[in-house]
């Protein structure tokens, strides 16, 4: 069922609770912590005509590490509230994905005021999923995941719009994006997602470009554009491998029907 609209009392994007192309957050996990930490030419240009030589040469050495980042990066702020505008303290957790829908691996727990922040973000395109099951919802309609850019040296500020409240649904969310599908919130890219026969299954396009989730018992989603959903009650038990026909092979993956 493709649907930009209502699907069966869901908001279309069904809502529950290129790698190259995306920058790169230097307060990821360790493993990647040394390669962040290394300035890319467009980076280094972006530095020395904010910075100046002077700063840039000291950088290098590095003295000046701080006033680099200070104009390199920029900062996200906001507030998670009802649709009263009333703080919610404490709801929920928000998810910092790249603006082709991969998640950057950050995430941030608002705080007794329901204020939250992320640090040091590079500049470009983002968006921001709150994740808080059983208990809030971004409802329609406000958009979700919410879309922003964020610019060097700059604090971006994202007011989330939630609907307290216990919204427990027979419902599985896939995202698909810039190369991948992935189950949320913790899935790995296109990897095998396992659920039970009943179940709905919204796969819901974060990406600008269009995506098809072909394959299976469904067939073919048709185009889905961005902000799109496509939604499968699962209903034949078995093991159905899909992909976007637009961007096979690297963009494939598995879903797993259980009695």
């Amino acid at each position: 069922m493709r649907s930009t609209g209502q699907v069966g009392g869901w908001p279309a994007r069904c809502f529950a609770g290129s790698a190259l192309a995306d920058p790169v957050h230097p307060a990821m996990e360790s493993s990647k912590r040394v390669r962040a930490t290394r300035m890319s030419r467009r980076d280094f240009v972006g530095a020395v005509s904010a910075a100046g030589a002077v700063a840039i040469g000291q950088a290098c050495r590095g003295s000046a590490t701080a006033v680099v980042k200070s104009t390199a990066f920029g900062t996200i702020s906001g507030q998670v509230v009802n649709l009263q505008g009333v703080a919610q303290p404490s709801l929920g957790t928000l998810i910092l994905m790249y603006g082709t829908g991969r998640q950057v691996g950050l995430r941030s727990t608002p705080d007794a005021g329901g204020r939250f922040a992320f640090d040091a973000v590079p500049p470009g395109a983002y968006q921001i999923r709150f994740h808080a099951p059983g208990r809030a919802v971004v409802p329609e309609p406000f958009p979700h995941p919410i879309r922003f850019s964020v610019a060097a040296g700059e604090d971006t500020v994202v007011a989330v719009h939630v609907q307290p409240g216990n919204y427990a649904q027979n419902l599985v969310e896939i995202y698909v994006g810039d190369g991948f599908f992935q189950q949320q919130p913790d899935g790995r890219e296109n990897s095998e997602t396992t659920v039970t026969v009943g179940t709905n299954v919204c796969w819901y396009n974060v990406d600008t470009q269009i995506h098809t989730v072909t394959g299976g018992p469904w067939g073919d989603s048709g185009d889905l554009r961005k902000a799109e959903a496509y939604l499968w009650p699962a209903t034949q038990v078995g093991m159905f491998a899909y992909r976007c026909k637009y961007h096979q092979p690297q963009e494939q993956a598995t879903l797993r029907v259980i009695p």
